[in-house]
């Protein structure tokens, strides 16, 4: 009787352990919060970029807002015309220089359907003729080139124009063009 006695306040125990076991309290892990506020102010952007057009002169630094078009030493009359060059000569009164170049101009953050596109001469020539396309330009103020450009790749053509009265040396001046958005 005893045994049987022991099994049966043995039985009552372990269950009561296992119950103990279970409802005692587990470790709790740390645990801590943050948060981040986000704040932006999208501005509207224009960008402006010229390069090399594929039948032009290859421009230095092309792909940039920064380029130099380097045609070398040239003459109205034989010589080298560098590739993607054309010089016409209208003799005898002047000779031309024309090249091809891209302007890949994107906006960004605006509605804006096209852009005005103008260029001055960063210093006066009274000399020489300047062009982009048929568009003369000087250093007294911008001209523009166009009024309605479509954003993305455009060809446009330089020209300069060099009278037979030019003294032979070096022509060198600086294209300042600007896109502004419509």
């Amino acid at each position: 009787m005893k045994k049987s006695v022991m099994k049966k306040i043995a039985l009552p125990v372990s269950i009561l352990f296992v119950l103990v076991a279970d409802v005692s309290p587990a470790s709790a892990s740390a645990s801590a919060s943050a948060t981040m506020a986000v704040s932006i102010t999208v501005a509207s952007s224009l960008s402006f970029v010229i390069q090399s057009d594929a039948s032009g002169l290859a421009l230095t630094n092309s792909g940039t807002s920064a380029v130099t078009a380097a045609f070398g030493t040239m003459s109205a009359y034989g010589g080298t015309v560098p590739t993607g060059v054309t010089r016409t000569v209208n003799a005898p009164t002047n000779w031309k220089v024309s090249t091809p170049f891209d302007a890949v101009i994107q906006v960004a953050n605006q509605t804006s359907s096209n852009y005005t596109l103008t260029a001055q001469l960063a210093s006066s020539d009274a000399t020489n003729t300047w062009q982009i396309g048929s568009t003369t330009i000087t250093s007294a103020s911008a001209s523009t080139v166009t009024a309605t450009g479509t954003y993305g790749n455009t060809a446009y053509t330089f020209n300069l124009t060099i009278p037979f009265s030019e003294a032979a040396g070096a022509i060198s001046n600086t294209v300042n063009f600007v896109a502004t958005a419509n």
